[in-house]
């Protein structure tokens, strides 16, 4: 870790984030995809450029994850972490996962004190031993001298947890079980490098809930034999569906950002995560 490099860069970060006015630019996003899905990476970069004259969040996160990945352009992290900056600024969902993300992969060196910082501006569910409280996280300096005092490895452990729940927040809207009964059942289990689902338990959920539906019909004489499904039926079976979509996504993403980030030797086995998935971030 470049500790002079990370201070001046947290710095930077601290003394920027204050909320920005921005255009919206749906329409020229939507061309930047479309060009990159033709393989037509002259047109992807132009309409990128007229998106990013917006200054959008959305314009701002894509030309992120463009530069990032090396999309059409040449790789370059700086850049993309600016951009990722400008839209957290704007306020755009995930945008500080996306920088968390960003400065635990190894292919940024990794950055830890940076990434961990991000994490916690993300409000990341971290686990207790990874948080730093936050007059600490307001000046660089001490935040930088309370993790010299940390015990051999747990930055180490706290940067693997926080790049593999950044991937997942920066794509899915992500809380700690304990503050939302939406969505998705995750339990993340950092020392053995895994990520389950609860898809079983959601179902439970949806055929209680559509079995109560079922029942509150009969008892209306609404329901009769070979009756076709009433709305609200239809209703359940679709929320059912697009729950074990959510659930495979998600699964999907969680392999990827375990594959992503090594997993170092120094992580608690006690260390249990039990989240949400609420739902898709919004593109």
């Amino acid at each position: 870790m470049c500790l002079n490099k990370t201070l001046s860069f947290m710095a930077l970060t601290i003394a920027s984030l204050t909320p920005i006015q921005a255009s919206h630019a749906n329409e020229a996003t939507k061309a930047v995809v479309k060009a990159i899905e033709a393989r037509d990476c002259v047109a992807a970069v132009r309409e990128l450029n007229a998106a990013l004259a917006t200054s959008s969040p959305e314009a701002l996160m894509l030309g992120g994850s463009m530069f990032e990945q090396g999309l059409c352009l040449k790789p370059n992290l700086e850049r993309a972490a600016r951009l990722y900056l400008r839209a957290a600024d704007g306020g755009a969902g995930g945008a500080r996962s996306r920088l968390a993300a960003l400065y635990a992969s190894p292919a940024a060196g990794p950055d830890k004190a940076t990434a961990l910082w991000w994490g916690l501006q993300a409000a990341l569910p971290l686990p207790k031993a990874c948080v730093v409280n936050n007059e600490q996280r307001a000046n660089a300096d001490a935040f930088a001298a309370a993790l010299t005092t940390w015990p051999a490895g747990l930055l180490d452990a706290c940067v693997y947890v926080t790049g593999t729940l950044a991937v997942l927040d920066s794509e899915f809207v992500v809380k700690e079980a304990s503050a939302s009964s939406n969505g998705i059942a995750v339990h993340f289990r950092p020392a053995v490098g895994r990520i389950d689902t609860g898809v079983d338990q959601v179902n439970q959920t949806l055929r209680d809930s559509s079995a109560r539906v079922t029942e509150a019909h009969s008892m209306s004489g609404v329901m009769q034999s070979g009756s076709a499904p009433s709305p609200e039926q239809l209703r359940a079976q679709q929320v059912q569906e697009e729950m074990k979509n959510l659930a495979t996504q998600v699964e999907n993403v969680g392999r990827d950002a375990l594959a992503r980030f090594p997993r170092p030797q120094s992580v608690d086995a006690d260390w249990l995560l039990k989240l949400r998935v609420e739902s898709a971030r919004v593109r």
